[in-house]
């Protein structure tokens, strides 16, 4: 793999390949993001933050985060690098994630409650 890349899919071989000087924990996070792009059958290279890259990080967020596990963690505190520590994954799949959150919040209203309940609590303190 070139120097900085850390995982990329073959759409004609279908193939995922990992750089090898991944820890275990971007390895996962990288397998995760490659992997939608197999389920998608995405080819090429979009950029940082192109809806391809933008969805394969909220899929790889959704295989990788536990919901309950996350409210739970956000309500003791909500800080992106405590969050990724605490749920052993990379930060960019905590912010990932969030906005993944964002645009499905109807969906999740005990999430939601969580997330009122962390507000009140600072509103409380301050």
């Amino acid at each position: 793999m070139e120097a900085g890349i850390q995982g990329a899919f073959d759409r004609e071989t279908s193939t995922i390949f990992l750089a090898s000087n991944l820890s275990d924990m971007q390895r996962a996070c990288v397998l995760a993001h490659e992997i939608s792009h197999a389920k998608h059958r995405d080819h090429g290279c979009y950029g940082h933050r192109s809806p391809m890259e933008r969805r394969a990080d909220m899929d790889a967020a959704r295989l990788l985060i536990n919901p309950t596990e996350y409210a739970t963690a956000e309500l003791v505190c909500d800080n992106v690098v405590w969050l990724a520590r605490e749920l052993n994954v990379m930060p960019y799949i905590i912010r990932a994630y969030r906005e993944w959150l964002h645009e499905n919040q109807s969906n999740f209203g005990f999430l939601g409650k969580q997330v009122q309940k962390r507000e009140e609590h600072y509103e409380r303190l301050c």
